[in-house]
């Protein structure tokens, strides 16, 4: 990913959005891997808010694409729809940009419709019970040979 970041920034600087293929299971069920895709668009750090899916860079240099589930001052507390542990003090500087839209078995789901941020909004208030809601999201996976219930 490190490798096109000087492309994302030419796509930002003309005003262009960037669509990539996500890849990890850290954003089950949003995000599957290797089949739904992200569109990426330029984003003002400073101006984000819990729910909104940031892609950012470790200080590891590893690229990740976690959902923003607090702000405190003036860092981002990050965690992946899949897991219920925060990452902390992730700061502005860090952030590529913000998802603005999920191609989602082929289909486009907006980021600011109304139905989206209800989801988020019900996701982030039952992060202590992920769990046991993706356990029973996967159940069906033994049932279907491996394919994917969502």
């Amino acid at each position: 990913m490190a490798d096109l970041q000087p492309i994302i920034d030419d796509c930002f600087a003309q005003g262009l959005d960037v669509t990539f293929t996500v890849t990890g299971n850290s954003m089950q069920p949003l995000f599957e891997h290797n089949r739904d895709q992200a569109v990426l668009t330029k984003a003002d750090p400073n101006e984000l808010k819990p729910g909104d899916i940031p892609l950012y860079i470790r200080k590891s240099g590893q690229y990740v694409l976690h959902r923003i589930a607090r702000v405190e001052n003036g860092a981002y507390t990050m965690v992946g729809d899949a897991q219920v542990a925060l990452e902390k003090g992730i700061r502005p500087e860090q952030i590529v940009g913000v998802v603005k839209g999920i191609y989602r078995k082929g289909r486009y789901i907006d980021c600011g419709s109304a139905a989206y941020r209800l989801w988020v909004f019900l996701w982030l208030k039952l992060r202590r019970y992920r769990p046991y809601l993706l356990r029973i999201h996967r159940l069906p996976n033994k049932f279907r040979g491996g394919k994917s219930p969502v």
